[in-house]
């Protein structure tokens, strides 16, 4: 026979209201009956029933994430430091794959608001505003992931992601400070803000303040895919009368791709052209491995910024991972 609350509060020798509080963490309880009431709990292995929890709390321990794209290996390791903050701190977290189909996140967040949960994770893309009006429906914290709103955007939301402009400006410098001098890019769609332009305007004011000049013929930017890498690097060979010495490009999975590219033409990374990727999720798999820029305490930032004081990380509500360039074989110095 299922324990009840009845029971615990029989043992323990208190009242039901006391064990309530003590289950929903109370501060009004004193440490003598809290003592006898978990003692009760651990002696019966009693787990209170969450729904009737939320009930009079209002908390069910949810945290959703709507997610973009699952597939992307970045998103895996995104995913999984947040599931693991969610643990440590007793909620589940819980995904949604809304594949880049607008229509489909609306519809998600729909059904979502008919449900209670404790904080949302909204990892977008392309913000506008029949995305944010729906967000602005829900009741509990709402954080946006790996993305936030342009200059001429008016959003209420923090924004949790790496500082996308100065991570790709301080991998051009360490480029530059390898003795590379003519660097291509080759990054991710103009429409993504956070993810592709601000990652190509970190890259050019990296080159500009070296004094260094960037031809239109060294840039292109697209999806965030292998097949998109191979493709870009491909027309920037076909287009270049000298080619770069390295790449920068926007994720590890277009500089696996542009590597696949510069293989098929039969050159070398990095003896021939050193290529350099941003986000660290398939570095260690891949060959060369890949320099990079690595993120790190993902779920901690995430979580504080739902939960807690946002703290020194945010700024004018961007929350930024902190990142660090992380040197690989996919690079290499030369000398003039």
């Amino acid at each position: 026979m299922d324990v009840t609350i009845k029971d615990i509060a029989a043992d323990a020798g208190v009242s039901v209201s006391t064990v309530s509080r003590v289950v929903n963490g109370s501060k009004s309880v004193s440490p003598e009956l809290k003592g006898r009431v978990m003692a009760s709990i651990e002696k019966f292995h009693f787990r209170p029933n969450a729904a009737a929890r939320s009930l009079v709390t209002r908390n069910t321990g949810l945290v959703a994430v709507l997610e973009a794209d699952v597939r992307n290996p970045i998103t895996a390791l995104h995913l999984k430091q947040i599931s693991d903050v969610c643990m440590k701190h007793d909620k589940v977290m819980i995904v949604c794959d809304y594949d880049f189909d607008q229509d489909k996140a609306l519809l998600l967040m729909d059904n979502m608001l008919e449900r209670n949960i404790d904080g949302l994770i909204f990892q977008g893309v392309h913000l506008n505003e029949k995305i944010l009006e729906r967000l602005r429906r829900f009741q509990c914290p709402v954080v946006l992931g790996n993305q936030g709103p342009s200059e001429d955007m008016r959003c209420e939301f923090p924004a949790v992601t790496v500082d996308s402009y100065h991570a790709a400006k301080d991998m051009t410098r360490f480029l530059i400070s390898e003795g590379h001098k003519h660097i291509a890019y080759v990054g991710g769609s103009s429409e993504d803000y956070t993810n592709g332009t601000l990652r190509l305007r970190g890259f050019l004011d990296g080159m500009r303040e070296a004094d260094l000049q960037v031809q239109d013929s060294d840039i292109y930017q697209g999806e965030f895919s292998t097949e998109f890498g191979e493709k870009g690097m491909n027309q920037i060979y076909e287009n270049s009368l000298e080619l770069p010495t390295a790449v920068v490009t926007g994720s590890d999975i277009i500089a696996a791709g542009v590597i696949r590219c510069l293989k098929a033409h039969k050159l070398k990374v990095p003896d021939d052209i050193s290529v350099a990727g941003f986000d660290d999720s398939i570095s260690d798999i891949y060959d060369p491995p890949l320099t990079t820029v690595r993120m790190l305490d993902q779920g901690e930032v995430f979580y504080k910024a739902l939960f807690e004081e946002k703290g020194e990380a945010c700024v004018n509500e961007w929350c930024y991972f902190p990142y660090q360039i992380v040197r690989r074989s996919s690079t290499r110095r030369i000398t003039n």
